[in-house]
């Protein structure tokens, strides 16, 4: 797809760490998802990096977030659990945005 390269964002990473720290007793599942989506900042970061690529391959800010949800599980394995370095987070939504181009 050619996306650029982005710098990993150890400020959102941590942002998150510290709301999943605030939020949820142990190893919740659901609390892990939603405090990796709060606040969209990590979808926003890569919108605002990928959005003329993206836009080019037919990708809408709202088809954006449906394919991400998809790699919700990656996301936690990057941003809490820290078994997946940004560069194969990266490599994960990319393929998926891949994927799913041209189409739903």
């Amino acid at each position: 797809m050619g996306l650029p390269h982005i710098d990993e964002p150890v400020d959102i990473k941590n942002r998150i760490k510290q709301l999943e720290r605030v939020m949820c007793a142990g190893s919740n599942a659901d609390c892990d998802k939603i405090v990796v989506w709060n606040n969209n900042e990590l979808p926003r970061y890569l919108w605002n990096l990928w959005s003329v690529e993206l836009r080019k391959q037919g990708y809408s800010w709202q088809r954006f977030i449906k394919v991400l949800k998809l790699v919700t599980g990656d996301i936690v394995l990057w941003a809490l659990k820290d078994t997946l370095t940004w560069d194969e987070l990266i490599k994960k939504i990319s393929s998926m945005l891949e994927t799913y181009k041209g189409g739903d």
